[in-house]
């Protein structure tokens, strides 16, 4: 395995944008700032909450700065109102990660690039994230998932690379994973994932599409970042540490351990986080409330509860 040289960074922000929870008195803690509850003595609108995953991430070394936003939600609007509830001016965005095609990262894309007033935006994709993708459940109902339209993107403002391998950008001070191996023996992927392929439905378990973000910051070490990790948190974890050969921080994002099928091994799972030694861990999104309490149970120094419009800064 090639290592890849990812640059310090002097300041780390992530914004989230977007998630399945929120709680607009829960307190802060160091370097957990809270969305703000008034301002000018007036409350502020709540932001909103959905099953759906986005952050905006502010990167600074130096004098150099950059933002970038990962995944756009779940609705064609959610990521838009609550950037405006939080105040934040999105066209400070310099590209934009999706970090895999399904819709409840990919839906508010469209929105999000009419919104921006810079055109040839580069989004970043894994090559796989155009596929044609369908949810078949234990019952044999089947539904057909939303997709991504490569040319109506393109009309939109996107630049669009497609990558399988890691890619450096933002001057190599953020790394996109890029396919992530399939090493664990437990981890095994989305059971009820089927891709469309010359009319046949086939089953997709691996969704090698899925990626996750890392960054390495100064006097800490790696924050990690997933969407949903359907390619196993800790294969994501163990590939990112690898390829970068730098201790781990924090964990944060979806883990995907939400519903029956993965119920199993939350245990293992978090008996493997444990052996990283964060010290900080945020599930989130996709997690699913039983895995998320069970983390808090066994980790609870470094647990972290995630809620819509908290600002993390490293």
């Amino acid at each position: 395995m090639n290592k890849v040289d990812l640059i310090e960074v002097d300041r780390l922000e992530v914004r989230n944008l977007m998630d399945n929870f929120t709680d607009i008195l829960m307190a802060g803690s160091e370097g957990v700032e809270r969305s703000p509850f008034g301002k000018n003595e007036k409350m502020r609108p709540a932001p909103l909450a959905e099953h759906g995953f986005s952050i905006l991430v502010k990167v600074t070394k130096g004098n150099i700065e950059h933002s970038i936003l990962v995944d756009t939600g779940v609705t064609a609007d959610g990521v838009l109102i609550n950037a405006d509830r939080m105040e934040i001016d999105l066209n400070q965005v310099e590209s934009i990660v999706i970090t895999h095609g399904h819709v409840d990262h990919t839906a508010g894309l469209m929105n999000v690039l009419k919104k921006l007033s810079k055109k040839d935006i580069p989004v970043v994709f894994h090559q796989s994230a155009f596929v044609k993708r369908w949810a078949i459940f234990p019952n044999g109902s089947r539904v057909r998932l939303p997709g991504l339209d490569k040319q109506e993107l393109i009309d939109a403002g996107a630049k669009i690379i497609e990558i399988t391998e890691p890619y450096l950008m933002a001057e190599n001070l953020m790394l996109v994973s890029g396919e992530i191996p399939r090493v664990t023996d437990f981890e095994k992927g989305l059971p009820i994932s089927y891709v469309e392929v010359e009319g046949r439905l086939e089953k997709d378990p691996q969704i090698k599409d899925d990626m996750s973000i890392v960054l390495n910051v100064k006097g800490k070490g790696l924050v990690i970042i997933s969407g949903c990790a359907h390619a196993g948190i800790i294969n994501t974890v163990k590939y990112l540490k690898e390829l970068t050969d730098t201790k781990i921080h924090a964990v944060m994002g979806g883990f995907h351990l939400t519903g029956k099928a993965f119920e199993p091994i939350i245990d293992r799972t978090i008996a493997e986080l444990k052996k990283f030694e964060p010290s900080m861990i945020v599930p989130s999104h996709c997690t699913g409330w039983k895995a998320i309490n069970k983390i808090y149970q066994e980790m609870p120094e470094s647990y972290v509860q995630n809620a819509v419009g908290t600002k993390y800064t490293f």
